[in-house]
């Protein structure tokens, strides 16, 4: 008699887990992909803006020359927070101009080899010190025949900070749309067994 009894409240305890874990799986499922969606085009576009970088910067020292990108680079006002940071180094392996404080920063060592035109800004390396989050990237540039290396870095901090907040708000949501399923199945649980209950008793009443 007891057993009987007890039935239905452990089946109803088990459609509540196996509810709380669909609940959880389709929850995580969901927001896994819209993490990815979100942080996947926020680097998009920091690529695409990176690769606009490259070709202004390639720009300047066609039509300038190192000695006119120099000035450009070094009339930035000290203290300034740099979002970009580009070095160009000649064929001899000489820094002809840099962002100032770049090389205690950014080391020309750190940056990547050569790569193709079509890569260079699609495949940035990412680089971590002191917390802040670089992306990296080496070009090619000619200038009256003669090769220059421009090494770009993009201070991708902000971004990285954001993609980290965003899965923290993301992983509190999921939490909570647990919790409110696993409530929303109890409260179901609970309405059953009692209707279940009551079917039970009425024939003793009578």
């Amino acid at each position: 008699m007891f057993s009987k009894r007890t039935e239905p409240a452990a089946i109803a305890s088990q459609l509540v887990f196996l509810f709380t874990l669909a609940a959880a799986f389709l929850l995580s499922c969901g927001l896994g992909v819209f993490y990815w969606l979100v942080v996947r085009h926020a680097f998009e576009e920091d690529n695409a803006v990176l690769a606009d970088k490259i070709s202004a910067v390639s720009a300047d020292l066609r039509s300038g020359g190192p000695k006119a990108l120099d000035q450009e680079l070094k009339s930035a006002r000290t203290g300034e927070h740099a979002v970009y940071w580009v070095r160009v180094v000649d064929s001899a392996g000489h820094i002809v101009t840099e962002t100032p404080g770049m090389n205690r920063l950014l080391a020309p060592s750190i940056f990547p080899g050569t790569p193709t035109a079509s890569s260079a800004a699609r495949n940035p390396k990412n680089y971590r010190i002191g917390g802040r989050l670089f992306s990296l990237v080496t070009s090619i540039e000619k200038e009256n025949g003669q090769p220059y290396t421009l090494q770009v870095a993009q201070d991708r901090s902000t971004d990285d900070q954001f993609t980290k907040e965003f899965g923290a708000l993301l992983a509190v949501v999921l939490a909570f749309g647990i919790l409110a399923s696993t409530a929303i199945a109890i409260a179901v649980k609970a309405r059953e067994l009692g209707a279940v209950s009551g079917n039970r008793t009425r024939p003793d009443m009578a």
